[in-house]
């Protein structure tokens, strides 16, 4: 069950559908209602829900520290704008990042910003002579009306049309869908919190034996399973059971034992029925066909969401991403599409270097993942470099290695983050 508190300044018509919408929930309950107005009605709409209200000055919730500080007494876990007209400070913006969300009247980024709310944006939308108008449900960050949108829907506007008549259609969009987003929200959010994944970039270091490296944060991660469902598909030059033998071989370290996907009369069920799953690497492209062939993506994706762990190294990793737009490997074999598991949000390039070989007159991978960035706005890409391993476990995104990661993202100055570092932001 997820807390959630709603942050409101006036009426709360939106407020109170919420509190309504999830009344009877299993999923999430609002147990906090936060205003910056003595007179804002919202507050009376809470009490008669039987929802806590609390009333801080202007100053107190510039401030932030104290609100901050209730909303961890009340064990909130998510947090709604829904008609508050100030700025969320910077320390709860950073306490509740990928967690708070907003709702604006009409499709930004038009008609946003500071001063933009209620009828002065539908006064400015009719003025401009827009055909339509609508809501937006986004992502809040430290500036107004600027966050990630995750929905947006939509309404004629008449030729006829007052801001009142306006007002009335967009009330109608607002108490439609703000609930059921917020619902879609906190489900992710929870599903993503029984997630146990160790992503590493290679398999082995220069010098070293397969496998070795990771082999004692592998048994780590794997403690309590004796048994993994291991998918070999990567596997090009040499053969599936040579593959299952040799990463046997260094499972035998940590007591568990490794079964092969291709060993089975149904892959997909072996995946289904399995403790824990394994992806090793190679070619992506070989490793997806196959994937996408028994229909082990969406499979994997059911039992990674259930919880399960997995654990894949450089194609392994790559194929828990949206897609595998970000692999290094060439196209040998043509998959159904470049879709992938997509059981994280955000891109992952295994095996990133930063060298540009004297001579080379070709595209550095910096250079080609630029590139992938400019056709895909909005999507984060991780440079993970060898030697480096992500680990998602209760909601929390770690770095582990002796190296930082290098991030990408289309409108961001590439930059580095450290071992250590808060990534939670990969999961918005």
């Amino acid at each position: 069950m997820t807390n959630i508190a709603i942050f409101a300044s006036g009426n709360g018509t939106n407020a109170e559908r919420i509190m309504d919408y999830f009344a009877d929930s299993s999923l999430a309950r609002v147990v906090l209602v936060i205003s910056d107005n003595p007179d804002a009605f919202v507050l009376e709409r809470a009490r008669r829900h039987g929802v806590e209200s609390v009333l801080f000055s202007r100053a107190e919730l510039a401030d932030g520290e104290r609100p901050l500080e209730l909303l961890r007494q009340r064990q909130v876990g998510f947090v709604v704008l829904a008609g508050y007209l100030r700025l969320v400070p910077d320390g709860i913006v950073r306490a509740y990042e990928g967690r708070m969300v907003n709702i604006h009247p009409a499709l930004l980024p038009a008609y946003g910003g500071k001063g933009m709310y209620g009828e002065r944006v539908h006064r400015a939308v009719i003025e401009a002579g827009e055909k339509e108008s609508g809501i937006t449900i986004h992502r809040v960050n430290g500036a107004y009306d600027s966050g990630d949108i995750l929905a947006q829907y939509r309404v004629a506007v008449k030729p006829d049309d007052t801001p009142d008549t306006l007002a009335a259609k967009i009330h109608r969009l607002e108490h439609r869908y703000f609930p059921e987003v917020i619902e879609t929200e906190i489900g992710k959010l929870q599903i993503r919190e029984r997630m146990r994944l160790l992503l590493i970039s290679n398999s082995t270091t220069a010098g070293e034996p397969y496998l070795k490296y990771p082999i004692g944060r592998i048994g780590r991660f794997l403690e309590g399973v004796d048994e993994v469902a291991f998918v070999p598909y990567a596997a090009v030059t040499f053969s599936y059971d040579a593959y299952e033998t040799k990463v046997q071989a260094r499972f035998d370290e940590i007591g568990v034992r490794v079964r092969s996907v291709h060993r089975a009369a149904d892959p997909s069920r072996m995946i289904r029925e399995a403790s824990a799953i394994c992806v090793g690497g190679g070619n992506t492209f070989a490793l997806i066909k196959k994937m996408q062939e028994q229909g082990l993506c969406a499979a994997i994706r059911e039992r990674i969401d259930s919880g399960i762990p997995y654990v894949g190294w450089s194609a392994g990793s790559n194929v828990t991403c949206p897609t595998i737009c970000t692999t290094n490997d060439m196209p040998i074999v043509e998959p159904a599409s470049f879709a992938a598991i997509g059981a994280i949000p955000f891109q992952i390039n295994p095996h990133y270097l930063d060298a540009h070989p004297e001579g080379h007159a070709g595209e550095t991978r910096e250079q080609r993942i630029l590139e992938y960035i400019e056709a895909n706005p909005g999507v984060w890409v991780a440079g993970l470099r060898e030697g480096c391993m992500l680990q998602l476990e209760g909601g929390v995104l770690q770095l582990t290695g002796n190296r930082p990661m290098r991030m990408f993202r289309r409108g961001v100055e590439p930059f580095e983050v450290e071992p250590g570092s808060d990534l939670n932001f990969l999961l918005g």
